[in-house]
C-alpha cells in the first residue's frame, strides 16, 4: 500500500477485527498545528470525504459507533478535523451529537447519477441549450487545428510517464495564476501519485484520461473508479490551447464513460460552472467537523474567532454589526 503524510506527522489507524477477519479500518495522521495536536483522516488534502471503512452488515452502525468511541477516547489531540462527511452516514449522525464541535460548515457535492438515466444520448439533450452549443462550437474549433483523441494512459507503458508530470505542470500554472495553494504540489505526493498510477495492483481504480491533439496531449484528467462511482481528483490543460476549453472537453468524454460502466459521477469538493452545467440540482450534502477535544483545543477556536473578527474590521467587511464570510477554512484546486 502506497501513503504520503506530512514532514513531522505520524501514522494512526483504528482497525476492527470478528476473529480473524478484519471489519473496519480508520487510518489517520497526527501533526502539529501551530501549537496544538491536530489529526485528521488520512488523505492528500481536506477536499477528500471522510468515512470509516467498515464491512457491510447488520453490524455496520455498531462498529462505526465504536470507532467513534475509540477515536475519542485514544487519539491524544487537541484538535480533530473531519472534512466532507457525507450526511446521512452513519459517522455523520455519530459526530454530529459531539458535544464540543468547534466549526461545522454545510457543502453540497455535485454529482451526476448515472443510474437513474435512461441512456447517454437522452441525458445529454436534457443539458442547457447553451452550454451544448458552446461545446460542440470548442469541438468544431478543435478539429480545425487537427486530429482529435481521447483515451485513458496506460502506464505499464514508460513512455507514458511524462503525463503525471504535465498534470502538475500545467496545474501549478494554473495555481499560481488564481492564488491556490496547496499539497497536491508537495515532492511527496508527487512521488506517491507516481508510485500509485505506475502499480499494476491499482491498474483500473486510478485512470488518467487524455485528451490529445494530433498526438501530442494537451489535457489531462485523473479519477478514481469505485465499483459504483466515479470520483474526480484533479484535471489540468495546456494554458496555450485555452481557448478551446480542452477541459471542458475532456471531462464530457468522461461523463460518457460513466454513463456506458453504469457509475456515478462525483465532482468532489468545490464549485464551478461546469459541476452545474453537468450535474444541475442534483448535489449531496456533508459537512466540514472541526473539534476540540480538550481545553487546550477549545482556546485555538476562540483565538480563531478573535483572528477572524479582526480580519473583518480590518478589512471592512462588519456591515450593521453582521460579519461577512470571507475566509474559507481551506484552500481549493479547481480543475
Amino acid at each position: 500500500m502506497e501513503i504520503v503524510i506530512p514532514a513531522r506527522a505520524n501514522l494512526y489507524c483504528i482497525l476492527g477485527w470478528k476473529g480473524q477477519r478484519l471489519v473496519l479500518a480508520w487510518p489517520f495522521i497526527r501533526y502539529r498545528e501551530f501549537l496544538w495536536r491536530a489529526i485528521r483522516p488520512l488523505a492528500p488534502d481536506e477536499s477528500v470525504g471522510t468515512d470509516v471503512m467498515v464491512e457491510a452488515g447488520p453490524d455496520c452502525r455498531e462498529l462505526v459507533a465504536s470507532a467513534w468511541r475509540v477515536l475519542l477516547s485514544t487519539n491524544r489531540a487537541d484538535l480533530l478535523t473531519l472534512p466532507h462527511v457525507r450526511a446521512g452516514s452513519e459517522l455523520h449522525s455519530q459526530v454530529s451529537s459531539y458535544p464540543s464541535i468547534g466549526r461545522a460548515e454545510q457543502l453540497s457535492t455535485a454529482i451526476v447519477p448515472t443510474r437513474g438515466q435512461v441512456d447517454w444520448d437522452t441525458y445529454r439533450k436534457s443539458l442547457p441549450s447553451r452550454s451544448l452549443k458552446e461545446l460542440e462550437s470548442y469541438k468544431r474549433r478543435l478539429r480545425k487545428e487537427g486530429n482529435i483523441s481521447m483515451f485513458i494512459a496506460d502506464f505499464k507503458d514508460f513512455r507514458n510517464i511524462y503525463l503525471i508530470e504535465e498534470l502538475f505542470r500545467w496545474k501549478q500554472k494554473w495555481a499560481e495564476k488564481n492564488g491556490k495553494k496547496g499539497n497536491f504540489f508537495s515532492s511527496g505526493y508527487r512521488e506517491f501519485l507516481f508510485r500509485l498510477l505506475k502499480d499494476e495492483a491499482g491498474t483500473g481504480k486510478f485512470n488518467l484520461f487524455v485528451l490529445a491533439l494530433d498526438g501530442r496531449p494537451i489535457a489531462v484528467n485523473l479519477v478514481a473508479v469505485e465499483r459504483d462511482t466515479i470520483h474526480g481528483i484533479q484535471a489540468a490543460f495546456d494554458e496555450a490551447y485555452g481557448k478551446f476549453t480542452p477541459g471542458s472537453l475532456l471531462l464530457e468524454h468522461i461523463v460518457k464513460w460513466a454513463f456506458d460502466s453504469r457509475r456515478d459521477f462525483d465532482f468532489g469538493a468545490g464549485g464551478g460552472k461546469y459541476k452545474t452545467v453537468w450535474a444541475g440540482e442534483s448535489c449531496y450534502s456533508s459537512t466540514d467537523f472541526r473539534i476540540s477535544t480538550s481545553n487546550w483545543g477549545k482556546l485555538a477556536f476562540v483565538l480563531s474567532d478573535v483572528r477572524r473578527w479582526y480580519r473583518a474590521r480590518r478589512f471592512g467587511l462588519v456591515h450593521k454589526g453582521k460579519e461577512t464570510q470571507a475566509y474559507r477554512l481551506r484552500s481549493e484546486l479547481e480543475p
